[in-house]
């Protein structure tokens, strides 16, 4: 028979066309959705993760600004006051025209044994200054003054392993010991060790020919 629709037939039908049309109703919003949060830009709020709570974008430049303390030792902080030499000396040299010696040992507050270049051993009394006396056979004649003098002299030249010696006319004495300006170097700058005991009253200043050069200059060390 033409036209004659089954029921068994028209039910599926219907009920196809019902479960299609109830799964798309709920296919679309549910797309949509996903749409939606997928266009959010995640950020530290969607995170919940504790290890990851520290996040910082590698985009965001961050400065930490640390001021650094200057660190000067007290010599090159007396040298930095309005140019002043360490210990307050004043006399400055071209160094070419010094020899240098490696230190052995400190005698006393004018007297260091040293080795020059060709490897001679020298007894160098510093020519120009008097330090009292500390090492002298005659117990009798060293003084507490010497003792200190010899002190200050060990502890100057403490870490020093080279010095620099300056002839004058005369470079030996009635002793044989040999008469130098000693120079050192402190922190870059050359100063002369007869100058420093003059200058801290560890020692004072002596007058004898031939040795003058620098006569005029230690006299503002007098009493």
């Amino acid at each position: 028979m033409k036209n004659v629709i089954k029921p068994d037939s028209y039910n599926d039908s219907r009920t196809a066309k019902s479960l299609n049309s109830g799964l798309s109703g709920r296919l679309i919003p549910t797309i949509a959705l996903g749409l939606t949060l997928a266009a959010v830009p995640l950020t530290g709020c969607l995170i919940d993760d504790p290890a990851l709570t520290d996040y910082q974008p590698t985009n965001v430049v961050t400065q930490a600004v640390v001021q650094e303390e200057p660190v000067q030792s007290a010599i090159s902080e007396e040298s930095s006051n309005d140019g002043e030499l360490p210990y307050g000396v004043t006399i400055q040299i071209d160094t070419s025209s010094l020899i240098e010696c490696d230190l052995e040992r400190v005698v006393d507050g004018d007297t260091i044994i040293v080795h020059d270049p060709d490897g001679n051993r020298l007894r160098v009394r510093l020519t120009g200054i008097n330090a009292p006396e500390s090492v002298h056979e005659d117990e009798s004649k060293n003084t507490e003054e010497g003792r200190q003098a010899s002190a200050f002299m060990k502890e100057l030249l403490e870490d020093v392993e080279v010095v620099y010696l300056e002839y004058d006319e005369a470079q030996f004495d009635q002793y044989e010991r040999t008469l130098a300006y000693v120079w050192i170097d402190i922190d870059g700058t050359y100063v002369m060790v007869n100058e420093i005991l003059l200058a801290t009253d560890y020692a004072e200043p002596v007058y004898i020919k031939p040795n003058l050069r620098y006569a005029d200059i230690f006299r503002q060390y007098e009493g």
